[in-house]
This record gives C-alpha cells, structure tokens and sequence, in this order.
C-alpha cells in the first residue's frame, strides 16, 4: 500500500524541529505506558516476529539495539526470535523484562555505545518525538556495524493529523515521502518504505485487506474496537541499511 521504491531529492518533506525543555519524560512514560493505561498484549510477540520473518532472517543471533524500549515488550519478543538484546530509553517504567536496558537521554548525550556494536537498531514511535533527528540519525548510523539494518515505524501523519497533537510528546510528523527522504538524506539505504497498519490478521491474511478498508470508514467513535482503530490509524515502516 503506497510503497516507495525511489530515492528523491533532499530538503522536501523535511520538519523543523521543535524547543524542547526536557522536563516530564520520566513521568509521561510511567503514565502512558502504565499496565492501566497500556495493558499488555500478544501483539509485540507478533510484531517481532513477523518483522523476523520479513526483514531479519538473515540477522539473527546478531546484536539489536531497541531504541526508546519502554517497558521492555518487544526486546522480550526479539529475544525470542534469537536475538541478543538490549534497551534504551529515557526512564523505565515498571516492566516485565531482564533483558538490559541502558537509560540516558540521546538527545542531550548521544548513544552510549560504541561504534559498530549492533546489527539492528529498532525503534518504534519514536522518531516523532525527536527534536534533533540528524543526530539520532547519525547516532544509529555510528553504532550500526557496515550493512546493519534500521526499522523504524512511525505514526502516518496523512491518517492520523487530527489527533497526533494529542500526545503532547509528539514532535516531528512524518509523511511516507518524507520519512523515506529523510533516511536517504542521512545516508540510509532504504529497502522499504510503506504505509503499515497494526493489524496482525493482515499481515498472515492478506487477502483481507479490504475488511480493514471498510473499517476504516466507519465512524470514529467506533474507535474502541481495535479493528477500527488500527484500520483507521495507519503507521509508516521503514526497514534501511547503513
């Protein structure tokens, strides 16, 4: 859906950063990401693995960096797949993971880690929180190994503008344009970028695309049902090697 295949040309698409103060992180993580308000699900053991399966067959057993891992759910789900882990984030809300987890802020200090250390760098709603991207970007080029792989999945702002203020964490919207543009134009070679939606029985299924488009137009205030959420909220995938 809406793949791009081709680079373009540096400087459209592009956002602005924003001032940040550097305050509440710890507590908006221990808010949004509390059991209460985020219960946990299968579903980043079914990420993880269908990422494993499409994109990172050929990586396993390497080292994978999950940037921004929250509670821990999908370092958990990548060690299942064979990976050997570990996490960074800003704080550490109570979770149920021992994998380590390093915390730091990457936009004051940089990554704490040595160049080359890792064959994947995952990171998932976290570039539209980012302020200074060209450093995150060359942050993760530093520590990728030669031909290591970045997946980053971001909120699609095409879909979900009218809301995407609503996280007041949220910084840097991304269009699939703009979010292909600004890997290349920080040396990523990007293999896929397209439009994702959080729907596991797509992506086994996907035949049944046309149930989620159907979903889609259903009123917003059927949001409630997850069917409808995530066939209305599409996100952007991008897989690109360094």
């Amino acid at each position: 859906d809406g793949a791009v295949q081709h680079p373009r040309r540096c400087g459209a698409g592009m956002n602005a950063p924003a001032e940040t103060d550097g305050h509440g992180v710890g507590d908006y993580l221990r808010v949004r990401y509390s059991e209460e308000a985020r219960p946990y699900t299968s579903y980043p053991d079914q990420l993880t693995r269908y990422l494993t399966a499409r994109f990172l067959k050929d990586h396993r057993g390497g080292r994978l960096l999950d940037l921004g891992c929250g509670r821990g759910e999908f370092l958990n789900g990548f060690s299942r797949q064979g990976f050997r882990v570990t996490g960074f984030d800003r704080a550490q809300p109570d979770g149920g993971t021992s994998a380590p987890i390093v915390l730091g802020d990457y936009e004051r200090d940089g990554l704490p880690f040595e160049d080359s250390s890792f064959d994947i760098v995952f990171n998932k709603s976290v570039l539209e929180h980012t302020h200074d991207i060209t450093r995150l970007l060359r942050e993760c080029r530093r520590i990728l190994r030669p031909g290591g792989r970045l997946v980053s999945l971001v909120p699609d702002w095409k879909a979900q503008w009218s809301h995407f203020y609503d996280d007041w964490t949220h910084v840097r919207p991304f269009t699939l344009t703009g979010l292909d543009e600004c890997l290349r134009c920080h040396g990523f070679d990007v293999r896929v970028a397209e439009r994702f939606r959080q729907l596991p029985f797509l992506w086994e299924h996907p035949y049944l695309r046309p149930v989620a488009s159907v979903a889609a137009r259903l009123p917003s205030a059927l949001k409630r049902y997850k069917l409808v959420r995530f066939s209305k909220e599409w996100m952007l995938l991008a897989v690109a090697d360094r």
